[in-house]
């Protein structure tokens, strides 16, 4: 029986992860991937507080090293389920392992929004790729589309131009929506051509990614354009499927949580990007874990009373 199980070892779990372990709370992350979530394929940090020009790898190392110089059990495996049993909670994985805990903190963050035009599927990993950081070498000296306009897509075309990668970024609006500064920053790289206000409804090719059609949303002319990869940056869906029946998700998939991280049952807490939250940031997810820690620490401390 453990205090609390954490399920996501991002950047809001590993801090909860130390805060609860510093509360002499029997603590146990459990993660699916690798150590940093997200944060582990992010080029480029800059914006969190103390640690100036950072990479997302090096960033998630530090985070991680500090919960096992603290203790933190940490288990590599797939959730699939959280069973209420009112007095504990039992958290089920994938392989057939069922964990026991007093508390849960879900931090299972979300993954890449597919783009949903014909192909897609036959492509993915064969042009097609989510990850600027994991696949931007293989288009080293070639000509590839970022789709999307938010900071992350803005991001990681600027990313892959430092590797000599032409870029074409293609935004369904006719404007992008990354911050100023980044945006700007886009716009004076000689590397970065843009197509707004177009969508990709094809992608083409025989055993590999060769060309994308693109439709003009306004006038709905279409185009081949041909390419040799496409990195896709259109929004996140929430990693929440193994708790619908739970009841404490919106419609959207996102769990929704109160200032204190509680969900709508007792004992259970979400944090970071998987609940419904203004700013998704790896600022705001820490800040999320330490105050669901805290709320943790008082709801234990509760039961044992």
């Amino acid at each position: 029986m453990y205090d609390v199980i954490i399920i996501g070892a991002g950047p809001g779990g590993m801090t909860a992860a130390i805060y609860t372990q510093r509360a002499n709370l029997k603590t146990m992350m459990i993660e699916k991937s690798s150590p940093g979530g997200y944060m582990v394929d992010t080029f480029e940090i800059e914006n969190y507080p103390g640690v100036g020009k950072v990479t997302g790898f090096e960033l998630s190392e530090k985070m991680f090293t500090h919960t096992q110089e603290l203790g933190v059990e940490y288990q590599y495996g797939d959730v699939n389920g959280i069973v209420d049993k009112e007095t504990h909670k039992e958290v089920h994985t994938q392989d057939g392992k069922v964990f026991k805990a007093k508390a849960v903190i879900i931090g299972s963050g979300t993954k890449p929004r597919k783009v949903g035009a014909a192909n897609e599927d036959k492509f993915q990993s064969k042009g097609i790729s989510f990850c600027a950081v994991c696949d931007g070498a293989f288009f080293k000296n070639k000509e590839v589309i970022v789709l999307g306009g938010g900071n992350s897509a803005i991001d990681e075309a600027i990313y892959l131009t430092s590797m000599n990668v032409k870029v074409t970024v293609v935004n369904i609006l006719d404007s992008l929506q990354a911050h100023k500064g980044t945006v700007e920053k886009a716009q004076k790289n000689d590397m970065i051509d843009f197509k707004l206000g177009y969508e990709v409804t094809s992608f083409n090719g025989s055993d590999k990614l060769e060309s994308v059609t693109l439709k003009n949303v306004h006038s709905d002319e279409t185009e081949e354009f041909k390419t040799d990869g496409v990195f896709v940056f259109i929004g996140q869906i929430p990693n929440t499927s193994f708790i619908q029946d739970l009841g404490i998700t919106n419609q959207q998939g996102y769990i929704k949580a109160n200032a204190l991280m509680e969900t709508g049952l007792p004992g259970i807490y979400a944090i970071g990007d998987v609940i419904e939250k203004e700013l998704r940031q790896i600022v705001t997810a820490t800040a999320d874990g330490a105050i669901a820690a805290q709320n943790v620490a008082k709801y234990i401390e509760n039961l044992e009373n």
